[in-house]
């Protein structure tokens, strides 16, 4: 039975034009924010300022694509 009515169900959204997901996938250009030290030997990111409590230096946002292109990984404690 609910096979039947799967089938319907897919049927009639093809046939109505509904051939695109419900939920949109996010551009390629929205990247997630993360944060990093502008300290020289500071080498993760991190997805809040609480994993940057020992940063003596200044604390920068940025997206996740530019902390990667800089060379940063993701913090062990934050992630």
């Amino acid at each position: 039975m609910k096979s039947i009515i799967i089938a319907l169900s897919l049927s009639a959204a093809v046939h109505l034009g509904f051939t695109q997901p419900l939920v949109s996938p996010l551009p390629a250009s929205a990247s997630p924010m993360v944060y990093i030290c502008q300290s020289r030997s500071a080498y993760a990111y991190h997805n809040m300022r609480r994993g940057l409590k020992n940063c003596r230096h200044s604390v920068e946002k940025v997206s996740l694509a530019e902390a990667e292109r800089l060379g940063k990984r993701p913090c062990g404690y934050c992630y």
